[in-house]
């Protein structure tokens, strides 16, 4: 994912709010957060790997790959400290995403693979309940709340291009600029405030979480609508998907990473980091230009390699 300056063609008003970066760049340590943020969810994948699916593939093939893993599995599954961790990482991963919006060359272009693959996870885990026992349901996860947060993010700034284009006094423009520029972080931050206050809380028994405020009404369809936005305490059609992150808070977070994006790195200290990168990240950093394969490619390639390691246990045991 390639991090470019956001300037809309022809918009006079886009450029201003982006006044302070004018070519490609790319910053190594937003590459690498990204990088070990997908890192550490692959290795929270993998532990849900032996948890979960090896024993399925035990059961069918009659092997005992990963048995000696799975109190270990288990143990790390039900830490305080790492579904802590879990919480920390994905913000950390959402914000980043917010940062990359300010970046971005188009956002609303940004906007149309993340869509794809978010309906290619829905039609995956149908297929993949239809031949199993359940438990990859995806109706509403990482990737749809992606892709409507950047789509978000680009409807936000667009429409702060415009205004600040409508503003023909040069003097007003400018205090006009120091705010709108900042309007999808600002947004964000309401947004987290409202769902804090009344949607929903943060919690620490058993580690860092969020838990709804809201109960769910019992149309499923209303539930379903609802879900997306906010969870919901109760039976709904979201109850047990494999993969769920509705847009609050989790979208408001990634609209947060504005503030990071345009307060640091359409300034003059976005370079100030430079002097440390090096051929010491140079692994992470490139993980994290490609976060969306290797995310996606671990999905796939994780339980691959349970099924391969069974495989090899039948033929050479």
């Amino acid at each position: 994912m390639e991090e470019t300056v956001f300037l809309s063609a022809g918009e006079a008003g886009r450029k201003k709010l982006n006044r302070y970066t004018r070519k490609k760049e790319r910053f190594w340590e937003l590459d690498f957060l990204r990088g070990l943020c997908v890192a550490l969810m692959i290795l929270d994948h993998f532990m849900y790997c032996v948890l979960a699916v090896a024993p399925m593939v035990n059961d069918i093939l009659g092997t005992s790959v990963l048995e000696s893993a799975y109190g270990f599995a288990e143990r790390f599954d039900e830490s305080a400290f790492i579904e802590s961790a879990r919480f920390i990482v994905r913000c950390c991963f959402f914000a980043l995403c917010g940062v990359s919006c300010t970046l971005s060359k188009n956002n609303f272009i940004r906007f149309l693979p993340l869509a794809m693959i978010a309906l290619f996870m829905n039609g995956a885990s149908a297929v993949l309940n239809v031949f199993s026992e359940g438990g990859f349901t995806v109706y509403f996860g990482v990737f749809h709340m992606l892709s409507c947060s950047v789509l978000a993010f680009a409807l936000i700034d667009g429409a702060a291009g415009l205004i600040l284009r409508g503003i023909k006094d040069g003097e007003k423009r400018e205090r006009a600029e120091d705010f709108l520029r900042f309007l999808p972080a600002v947004i964000g931050a309401v947004l987290l405030a409202l769902y804090f206050t009344r949607w929903g809380r943060l919690v620490a028994d058993g580690g860092l979480t969020v838990t709804s405020a809201i109960s769910a009404s019992g149309n499923a369809r209303r539930d379903f609508l609802t879900g997306m936005f906010v969870d919901l305490k109760g039976n709904t059609p979201y109850a047990g998907n494999a993969d769920y992150f509705p847009l609050l808070p989790y979208g408001a977070i990634v609209l947060c990473g504005c503030f990071v994006g345009r307060g640091i790195y359409h300034t003059d200290v976005k370079n100030a980091l430079k002097p440390l990168d090096g051929a010491w990240n140079a692994g992470t950093c490139f993980i994290g230009r490609h976060a969306a394969l290797f995310y996606l490619g671990q999905l796939v390639g994780l339980p691959a390699v349970v099924v391969f390691g069974a495989l090899a246990e039948l033929i050479f045991a």
